[in-house]
């Protein structure tokens, strides 16, 4: 299918409203169902930072679902579209299936909009899922924020992509999500499997359980909520990667912590090691100053 840059007022669509959608485009498709053609209109430019319901019908794998007028079987448009995020400067065009001429049409999508900081493509909806993922998953998670290394804003959003683009990760989170879309896997081992992509985006380790950083640092002290320090003597037997210690204050979920020396961060939800003891020398000589990883001076927990 090419990709038809028409803009064009919309003024049926049942899931965005006229006013949301930045554009759509009205195609022919076929049933495979009942073997006729019928036409739909499908979004093929979307803003989701002025229409948070977009990234809820994609978390759902309801965005641009069209529905047969013959028989009213539902499918999948597989139509391309531009998502963009403005308040993060971002734009991806996304292509479910891969157009015969990728090339030709990248170039022209990168003439076009190259003014965009972060300008990206996609071929799998799966990225887009996971990005959404992430994005509400820090979103809501203000001790994965305290704790996190990668940034904010276009930074996190370029570790983010990276991520998509190059992680082996994602093979298992693409097949994990269709085996849970037909009920061959839990909601639970998909949410296990992405707390594992948020600890590969973050760089994290292993709980040890001497409570030391590879640098010495002393993680306890910097086991921390609501700007007070949460004891894990009655934890310490406990800890594996499906044990949750929550803040009495604010009852946040915790799992971890990061040393405020070289900014590394340790969660049990990868398992425990006894010690990094051996290597803690050589680590040492490898990490960089103090001063140069900016350490949260509020370290909260994930």
């Amino acid at each position: 299918m090419v990709y038809n840059y028409k803009i064009m007022n919309n003024r049926t669509m049942i899931n965005i409203q006229a006013s949301e959608a930045e554009s759509y485009s009205r195609e022919t498709f076929h049933c495979g169902n009942c073997e006729q053609d019928f036409e739909a209109n499908v979004i093929t430019w979307v803003d989701v930072s002025r229409t948070p319901q977009a990234k809820r019908m994609v978390l759902r794998w309801d965005f641009n679902i069209i529905q047969c007028t013959q028989c009213g079987c539902r499918h999948f448009s597989g139509t391309p579209f531009f998502f963009e995020d403005f308040e993060d400067g971002l734009l991806i065009a996304v292509f479910p299936r891969i157009p015969e001429n990728r090339g030709q049409i990248e170039k022209t999508i990168k003439e076009k909009y190259g003014y965009y900081p972060v300008l990206e493509f996609f071929y799998d909806m799966t990225q887009i899922w996971t990005y959404l993922y992430f994005q509400e998953h820090y979103r809501a998670n203000k001790n994965l924020r305290a704790l996190s290394r990668i940034g904010k804003d276009e930074k996190r959003v370029r570790t983010f992509l990276r991520f998509l683009k190059e992680d082996p990760l994602m093979i298992d989170i693409r097949e994990k999500l269709t085996e849970s879309f037909f009920g061959d896997a839990t909601d639970d081992e998909l949410v296990e499997l992405l707390g594992q992509a948020v600890y590969t985006v973050e760089g994290m380790l292993p709980w040890p359980r001497d409570r030391r950083c590879m640098c010495g640092g002393d993680l306890a002290k910097e086991f921390k909520c609501c700007g007070e320090r949460i004891t894990l003597d009655e934890h310490e037997h406990l800890l594996s990667r499906y044990y949750v210690i929550y803040c009495p204050y604010c009852e946040e979920s915790l799992a971890g912590a990061s040393c405020e020396y070289c900014g590394r961060v340790f969660t049990w939800k990868l398992g425990t090691v006894d010690s990094y003891g051996s290597a803690r020398a050589q680590e040492t000589r490898d990490s960089p100053a103090p001063h140069e990883i900016q350490a949260d001076p509020k370290t909260g927990s994930a």
